[in-house]
């Protein structure tokens, strides 16, 4: 059970920050360094990497609303539907994810934020 849980945050780990997507690095990156900048004490761990999750699902829903204009086969721009239409897309790839999945990126992301709030800490002491 401990390995399988681990293989998952391993798999999300190198899926969202070790692959070759460098809008998707930035958007991850930025939503934990936002988490672990507002992070004041280590007991808000929880808070702040569902803080950091949200942003992170806030940021990957705008960077396909904001990716390019939509046309139809007729050659017009689709503009209102577009929003819609990935958010249908966005929730759907949540409903499809499994708990493990969840669990996974929560630990990930968890992970990172400890990392960044204790250089940040370590920094400010100095």
């Amino acid at each position: 059970m401990l390995e399988m849980i681990l293989n998952d945050v391993l798999s999300i780990i190198r899926g969202t920050f070790l692959s070759g997507d460098w809008m998707g690095l930035a958007i991850a990156f930025g939503s934990v360094i936002i988490a672990a900048v507002i992070m004041r004490r280590g007991a808000q761990i929880g808070s702040m990497t569902l803080l950091a999750l949200v942003l992170f699902a806030l940021g990957g829903y705008l960077r396909g609303v904001l990716s390019g204009p939509a046309s139809t086969p007729d050659g017009a721009t689709v503009t209102g539907g577009r929003m819609v239409g990935q958010l249908e897309a966005s929730w759907g790839a949540f409903m499809g994810l499994t708990a493990a999945t969840l669990l996974a990126y929560f630990v990930a992301f968890m992970i990172l934020i400890l990392l960044v709030f204790g250089a940040k800490t370590l920094l400010s002491r100095g």
